[in-house]
């Protein structure tokens, strides 16, 4: 057994995981139309969609795929869904309506098959265990999924291996499960592993992780910690931060002690939230 990248050629593969996951036949037509492997596979074979090749890992047993598992950071799926139903429209006519089965704050593990011959020998397993090793090691928080309430095996399978339920979705009619699985690593391991960050917005977090809660600091101080002589740059490196409050960005303020912004926005919610963290932390640590 080997558990591989995805190649372009392997697009079929995807496209029968994704069929096998969705399941119900109602659902597959409803969705991509009667020829609905066809238009999986194509969907599959693009660069830039939900269940896309570069997005995909390969399981071959014996030499041969025996299945595969598709996944996405769920910040992505608004940009991803619209690729992937204008490729559905293109070859359907039609666009369906599809609810969110995920969002910003966990990788999103969207489908995950074994191919019927080569069930029963622990191969879904293997792949599952592969694949959130692999998401874990890029630094990621959390791998999130759905399953079918009337699917207690694959739930089963699952929580064996660490998932748990975190709420409940409705989709293609059918009543989810929403699971999600968090990394083994501390939050300054995944700054340090993550490769979906740039090589200063690591300087800039890791520099963020010394503040102690209670305690606060400039854009401009933090700035000179990282050798930056930018407090706007270390501004567009929050505003981007994906981890959230464990990278503390809310205990970064204005030179003239103003909150400035936080999570990309200088007002609403977003400021209120952030001035009840600080108040919290605060009282905490009086």
């Amino acid at each position: 057994m080997i558990i591989r990248e995805a190649r372009k050629e392997d697009a079929v593969r995807i496209a029968q995981a994704v069929a096998m996951a969705i399941g119900d036949e109602q659902s597959l037509q409803q969705y991509c139309g009667e020829d609905y492997l066809s238009v999986l596979t194509a969907v599959a074979a693009s660069s830039n969609t939900q269940y896309s090749w570069r997005r995909a890992l390969i399981l071959e047993y014996e030499g041969l795929p025996a299945g595969a598992v598709v996944a996405y950071d769920g910040a992505d799926l608004e940009k991803l869904r619209k690729t992937t139903l204008d490729i559905i429209q293109k070859r359907t006519g039609k666009r369906p309506n599809i609810a969110d089965e995920t969002q910003a704050g966990e990788y999103y593990l969207d489908s995950i098959a074994i191919l019927p011959p080569f069930r029963g020998k622990g191969l879904g397993k293997a792949l599952l265990h592969a694949f959130c090793e692999k998401i874990f090691e890029q630094g990621y928080s959390r791998i999130g999924l759905i399953v079918d309430k009337e699917n207690p095996q694959a739930d089963r399978l699952y929580r064996s291996q660490g998932f748990e339920p975190v709420g409940e979705r409705d989709f293609f009619g059918h009543a989810m499960w929403h699971l999600q699985k968090q990394s083994p690593y501390d939050i300054r391991q995944r700054v340090s592993r993550a490769d979906f960050i740039s090589e200063f917005q690591r300087r800039v977090y890791l520099a963020l992780l010394d503040i102690p809660a209670g305690k606060t600091i400039t854009y401009s101080a933090l700035a000179r910690q990282v050798g930056c002589s930018s407090a706007l740059a270390v501004g567009q490196a929050l505003k981007r931060n994906p981890f959230a409050p464990e990278v503390p960005c809310h205990r970064v303020l204005s030179a003239d002690g103003s909150m400035g912004g936080y999570l990309g926005r200088r007002e609403g919610e977003a400021l209120e939230l952030k001035r009840q963290l600080l108040k919290k932390e605060a009282e905490k640590s009086n």
